[in-house]
């Protein structure tokens, strides 16, 4: 039931990747992404089996509606969960700052074709009813991430600090900015999230920000990496956005990973302090809490296909 992320072939080898561009009649200037904005919201949520293609064509217009009302202000970005829980939604919503995340407030309150679109009849056969039916009860979250502070910064794009709740990600890596993918040019995401130990916070940000910029050099036009944090959520959750060009370049990344060359650079340095007790990476993290999520966008009037 999740939407295509690739169309149709025109010959055997030639094909066209799905990004979040296809969602945006913006112009690039007034988009913002995973790369240039200075704080996200992550939303989830699960659709009822039976709704799955209604859910989708709601996140349609509801985005479409959202993006061209608040162009230059707020982008938000449809993913389809491809490998993790069958029929789960992510909308990434691309802000400067906390602040402008009123302007959404007050268009869902005066924003008459906004609510029309969350009040229409989206069931008519199967019972009735709008958004309330077609998401699973209580499964819809939201989390703030923001871009991890504290790091090594690179002038790839100047901004204004005072505009901006922290420094946008594009500015984490060497990368250059012609080479690096976000969440509206990349044709998948991978969601990695992790809880560092409370004793390793600062030796566990360290460790994953040498993990991303490893891979951002070594696959520099096919995956970039983006690190933040989690803010008034739970404590010390790490949360990297891994943007590849197409699903193709995730076997890329997995070979990376189990390179020698990552392993004796990245994974088995020392990473705690002797006065720590000592020890690499593996312990920095408290176990079992890793996990990745493969998403793919969603793209316009196909985001309901099958």
């Amino acid at each position: 039931m999740n939407p295509s992320q690739i169309s149709e072939p025109a010959t055997v080898t030639e094909r066209r990747v799905v990004t979040g561009l296809d969602q945006l009649s913006s112009p690039v200037g007034r988009i913002l992404h995973s790369g240039n904005s200075g704080v996200l919201i992550h939303r989830s949520g699960a659709f009822r089996y039976e709704f799955a293609e209604e859910g989708y064509r709601f996140s349609v217009d509801l985005l479409a509606h959202l993006n061209s009302t608040q162009a230059g202000v707020a982008t938000t970005l449809c993913y389809a969960e491809v490998l993790g829980s069958r029929d789960r939604v992510h909308w990434f919503v691309h802000l400067r700052s906390l602040d402008e995340y009123k302007k959404l407030i007050h268009a869902v309150d005066h924003d008459q074709e906004l609510q029309e679109i969350s009040r229409v009849d989206r069931l008519p056969e199967k019972g009735h009813g709008n958004w309330e039916r077609i998401f699973v009860e209580s499964s819809i979250r939201e989390r703030v991430l923001v871009p991890q502070h504290g790091l090594t910064q690179f002038a790839n794009a100047p901004f204004d600090p005072d505009g901006y709740f922290a420094a946008p990600a594009q500015n984490q890596t060497a990368q250059p900015l012609d080479q690096q993918l976000n969440s509206a040019t990349a044709g998948a995401v991978v969601l990695r999230t992790g809880v560092v130990r409370y004793a390793f916070r600062e030796e566990g940000r360290l460790y994953w920000y040498d993990w991303q910029e490893f891979v951002n050099r070594e696959l520099a036009g096919s995956v970039t990496c983006f690190l933040y944090e989690e803010t008034f959520g739970h404590q010390d959750t790490l949360h990297c956005l891994i943007q590849l060009r197409d699903l193709g370049d995730h076997q890329a990344l997995l070979d990376l990973e189990r390179s020698p060359a990552m392993r004796e650079r990245i994974h088995a340095r020392q990473r705690i302090h002797d006065a720590k007790g000592g020890g690499t990476g593996e312990k920095l993290f408290l176990d079992g809490t890793i996990h990745d999520t493969l998403l793919v966008p969603c793209a316009g009037s196909r985001a309901s296909r099958r």
